[in-house]
This record gives C-alpha cells, sequence and structure tokens, in this order.
C-alpha cells in the first residue's frame, strides 16, 4: 500500500496517479487543500520541506518530486512497463517530464491563475486588499506577473507569453505523434511520456481551451480521445473534484477563448 498525499486537481498529483492507476497498485489518498494553505501545515512540511504536492510514503520511505516518483513506480513495479526498451527512446521520452519540470508546469499555473483563480480573487478581495495579498508575496518577480494578471487579465503579455508555452507543449506531442506514428507518444508503447503530459492538456480542456487542438490537430485530438478511454484515466482527476466547480471553469475560459484564439495567432 502507497500513501499518496496529494491535491484534487494538481497535475503533478495527476501525474502519479495515472502511474499507480497503471500499474494497479494500491494508494490511500491524502488531501491536501492548496487553496487553504493545507501545505504549509508543520506535520505536512516535515514530510515535503518544498511544500507541496505531491508526496507519496512507501515501505516507510518518503518519496518528492512528481517526475522522479513516476520514475520509481515504474522501476519498483515494472508490469506494464512504462518505459522503451531502447536507450534512445528513453532519453527522447524524458524530455517531455524535463520540459514540464523546467518550463511547461509554470506557464500552466499562470494560464490557471489567470483564468480561474483571478476572478476568484478579484471578487473576494477589496481593492486595498488586494495590494496587502501582493505585498506579502516574497517573490517580487511573481508578485508583478500577479499584478499584470489581476490587473489585465489575458491581455497581459505574461499570460499571453504562458499560452503560447502550453501550445509549445501540444506541438510537441503532435511531432512525436507524426515522428512515431501513434497512437501513443513514442509510437505503439503507453510510456511515462503519455501520463506526464495527460494532466497539462486536461487542464486546457477544463478551461474551455480545447479548440487549441480540436481546431488544428486532428492527430492530437485522436491522441487524447484515446487517453481519455484508458482504464488509468480515472486517475487524471480525483472523482471528488465538484462538478459544479468544474463546470464554473469552463465557462470561465469559454467566455475568453475568442481573445486567447488571437493571441495564439498573433
Amino acid at each position: 500500500m502507497i500513501e499518496l498525499y496529494q491535491a484534487f486537481q494538481s497535475t503533478c498529483s495527476a501525474k502519479v496517479r495515472l502511474v499507480l492507476e497503471e500499474k494497479g497498485i494500491d494508494y490511500t489518498e491524502h488531501d491536501i487543500d492548496l487553496m487553504k494553505g493545507e501545505q504549509f501545515n508543520p506535520d505536512y512540511v516535515k514530510l515535503n520541506p518544498k511544500a507541496v504536492v505531491p508526496t507519496i510514503i512507501h515501505d516507510g520511505r518518503i518519496l518528492t518530486e512528481s517526475s522522479l516518483i513516476m520514475e520509481y513506480l515504474d522501476d519498483k513495479f515494472p508490469a506494464p512497463a512504462m518505459k522503451p526498451s531502447d536507450p534512445y527512446l528513453v532519453y527522447r521520452m524524458r524530455h517531455f517530464p524535463k520540459w514540464l519540470d523546467e518550463v511547461g508546469h509554470a506557464h500552466t499555473n499562470l494560464v490557471t491563475f489567470t483564468v480561474i483563480h483571478r476572478y476568484e480573487i478579484v471578487e473576494a478581495t477589496a481593492p486595498d486588499e488586494l495590494e496587502k495579498r501582493l505585498a506579502r508575496l516574497p517573490d517580487r518577480a511573481k508578485a508583478e506577473r500577479q499584478r499584470q494578471i489581476l490587473e489585465h487579465g489575458v491581455g497581459a503579455d505574461v499570460f499571453k507569453t504562458a499560452i503560447k508555452g502550453m501550445d509549445t507543449l501540444l506541438g510537441m506531442i503532435d511531432a512525436h505523434l507524426d515522428e512515431f506514428g501513434g497512437p501513443w507518444i513514442m509510437g505503439d508503447q503507453y510510456t511515462l511520456a503519455d501520463a506526464a503530459v495527460t494532466s497539462y492538456v486536461l487542464r486546457l480542456e477544463v478551461i474551455g481551451f480545447d479548440g487549441m487542438w480540436m481546431e488544428s490537430r486532428p492527430r492530437l485530438t485522436q491522441w487524447f480521445d484515446a487517453i481519455k478511454a484508458r482504464p488509468n484515466f480515472r486517475g487524471a482527476m480525483s472523482p471528488r473534484t465538484p462538478a459544479q466547480q468544474l463546470e464554473s471553469r469552463r465557462a470561465r475560459g469559454e467566455a475568453v477563448w475568442p481573445e486567447v484564439r488571437v493571441a495564439l495567432a498573433a
């Protein structure tokens, strides 16, 4: 049994859940509410000093960093294998989690903050409190990005950079599907690359931005349909995620999608 400390809609938590489901590994979820700041509770920080999710405990050992956890699970539970046997293909596969860790995850956070959390914050916070909120952020660069987004929404330059970054990810997936012939990113085998990117593509769908592939990338559309038909896809999002919340978030995204489409085409 694996203990999984995770958040409902965390993309990184979903990466690990997808592998656990693919392997058929028994696990228990411990929910961490990021919006309430539960990741900063002292007991959790003892497990994960970075105060992020996910964290797993297996055989009494604590493991953090979602991409490394995925590799650990594939090595520890080898069937079904989620890495190719060819070392070169493994090298190519690892570009996806590496890019997400170094670039893509930050883009996704910015896009999510712009489309979803900006409205929640603005609606619930008085103007003078917004300034105090920004002043409390120790990362001044992050504070400035949030200021731009709070003021300009999807018109902010930082948002445009982030959404174009997410479009880069879709282009990477599409190029691999073309090169290796599908149905999966590395060809015939469903791998850690597919599991790594699924939650990020799903995030775009959740906020109503699926036009980024449905309008122009038929091969990627086919791949994502196949991804959602896999039994392990139930790990992509916790079943305890409120349906009303998903409906609200998609409505937010659909409202700004015409403006986002123009930004992507620029």
